[in-house]
């Protein structure tokens, strides 16, 4: 959708402080099919992207651009808002870590690593239960006031205050519920056991290995503060549909393994 004055948008990038991840290896652009855009959207395909105000609509087949159109002068080189794609992107990160060691298993105690959840019941919670949202925390995912945690997440300048301020509800591991939080959880875990922020890890571990066109950029809390890990990472439709190509290829780009 498109940025609005009154809800958060995909342009938001500038209204806050943000990390920038270079694209420094090899750039590949994607090849281009002979086919490209020879197939008619159909009516009512094209309705619906018009209807939720799509920006971007790619197609990739057989490693080639199919098909690819922009709308409202958004282009190939437009960055917008991941929104909670970003979470899929730090899952990927969470694999790497453990594939290189820094976290010996998805079913290490959280507290293990962030010393915050090794006390009272919050040491109960594993890696392997907050990747699958189920953590039993009090953290709650409403979009429709002004007023709760994930407002305060995306607007706020302390995210590990507000997630070192959350509680365990329920036994973890026993009940999936969406929380933006529970990946916000796993970004501090990543800089905890590598050293380095979603951001830098990201750089070095993924955007620069998938051969990315353009740098990306990732919002931050605050000035030198922590990374919006549950949303807010910006790039293009190009390099985004990266992460598909790796997520297709089981962790493996262009013959190597990443994750």
């Amino acid at each position: 959708v498109s940025s609005h004055d009154t809800k958060p948008g995909i342009d938001d990038l500038d209204l806050f402080p943000y990390k920038t991840i270079h694209n420094d290896s090899i750039k590949t652009p994607w090849n281009v099919s002979q086919n490209f855009n020879k197939v008619k959207l159909s009516d009512t395909l094209r309705n619906t992207l018009e209807k939720y105000e799509s920006v971007a609509y790619l197609v990739i087949k057989n490693d080639s651009v199919l098909y690819e159109e922009y709308w409202d002068n958004y282009s190939e080189s437009s960055s917008t808002n991941s929104f909670s794609m970003a979470k899929s992107i730090v899952s990927v990160l969470i694999g790497i870590a453990i594939d290189e060691g820094k976290i010996s298993s998805e079913n290490d105690a959280v507290g293990k690593y962030i010393p915050e959840f090794n006390v009272g019941d919050l040491a109960k919670i594993k890696i392997v239960d907050v990747l699958r949202m189920a953590s039993g925390l009090n953290f709650k995912e409403s979009y429709s006031t002004p007023f709760n945690q994930t407002t305060d997440a995306y607007y706020g300048t302390d995210l590990r205050k507000l997630i070192y301020s959350l509680k365990l509800e329920k036994e973890p591991g026993t009940e999936f519920y969406y929380r933006s939080g529970d990946t916000q959880i796993l970004a501090f875990l990543i800089k905890a056991a590598t050293g380095k922020s979603v951001s830098e890890y990201a750089q070095e571990k993924l955007w620069s290995r998938i051969g990315a066109e353009q740098s990306a950029f990732w919002s931050l809390d605050k000035v030198g503060g922590d990374e919006k890990a549950y949303c807010c990472f910006y790039s293009n439709a190009r390099d985004f549909a990266r992460i598909g190509k790796l997520y297709m290829n089981n962790g493996y780009w262009e013959g190597k393994k990443i994750v």
